[in-house]
């Protein structure tokens, strides 16, 4: 867990991700993530849940939100365990 940096959480804002985070390159021009299920195509280990249509309609939605969140922590610890082999 030494390796885990830090977890933003936010609500009920208009989404400024840019300002949030410092790497611009990881946002499209509408500034939301270049993402796949959640995980930045950019910038490895940077994680979002919780947006528009992350992965389906009910995303950010507290329905949907479970189902990619679990995605993005079974990734999280594929990869811490990678690294600790």
């Amino acid at each position: 867990m030494a390796a885990f940096g830090a977890v933003i959480f936010a609500s009920g804002f208009r989404p400024d991700f840019r300002s949030w985070v410092p790497w611009p390159d990881a946002f499209d021009d509408g500034g939301f993530p270049l993402q796949v299920d959640g995980a930045s195509t950019v910038i490895p280990g940077l994680y979002f849940v919780g947006i528009h249509f992350l992965r389906k309609r009910k995303s950010s939605l507290l329905i949907g939100v479970g189902a990619d969140a679990t995605i993005i922590a079974r990734d999280i610890a594929r990869r811490q365990t990678a690294c600790a082999s």
